[in-house]
């Protein structure tokens, strides 16, 4: 199976599968059918095409632009759209937009702990009920050619040694976090941390409420 990377932000894993988190957000949406979506950092649309073929109106940002590759999905067309965008300038992307729940997979990391605190704070004022967020933890294979994970999270935004640059296609600073570092993140944020597991592979998943 082969992977493509995008723009330095690592493998868009979800144009060729589906995992356990993406799973729980589909089985959200087959319970409310026309929920709205946002899904953030969606890369090429994978699992924004999935949501929204299970029948959720799905809101996609990303940063790098990915409109042909959404253009090519056509029908369903008129329940997905793609936004390019900064997830730091959030409320100018979607002003006065609501949600009921937010996909963010392997996506907070690439911004400093401090960024990833103020959007996770704006997500609560317009998402009415789920986050569900992962993140590369420093645990993970991509954790053992990251020089800053003895750092403070404050200060922990750094680039991968040129090792895991080639390895995993990463070249943008990043902050890993622990399982409970990324905890401590989303509570300090507002979150309610309803689950929170690490996968085999080092990745740390989290489903929030309000």
């Amino acid at each position: 199976m082969t992977y493509q990377s995008f723009d330095g932000h690592g493998v868009d894993v979800a144009v060729k599968r589906a995992d356990d988190l993406d799973r729980t957000v589909l089985q959200y949406i087959a319970a409310y059918p026309g929920c709205r979506v946002l899904d953030l950092g969606s890369g090429a649309g994978g699992q924004s095409l999935r949501m929204a073929t299970a029948g959720a109106h799905v809101t996609a940002v990303d940063q790098f632009d990915f409109e042909e590759q959404f253009a090519q999905y056509g029908q369903p067309a008129d329940n997905l759209r793609f936004i390019i965008g900064d997830l730091q300038q959030l409320p100018v992307l979607l002003p006065e937009q609501e949600y009921d729940i937010v996909l963010c997979q392997r996506t907070i990391h690439y911004l400093s702990y401090h960024a990833a605190l103020t959007l996770l704070e704006e997500l609560l004022l317009i998402i009415y009920d789920k986050l569900y967020i992962s993140v590369t933890g420093s645990g993970s294979l991509v954790g053992d050619t990251y020089p800053g994970a003895s750092l403070p999270i404050a200060e922990r935004f750094c680039e991968l040694t040129a090792l895991g640059k080639d390895m995993f296609s990463i070249t943008e600073p990043v902050c890993l976090y622990n399982q409970v570092e990324f905890m401590q993140l989303l509570e300090s944020a507002g979150w309610t941390v309803d689950e929170c597991w690490e996968s085999a592979f080092g990745n740390i998943k989290a489903v929030c409420s309000k």
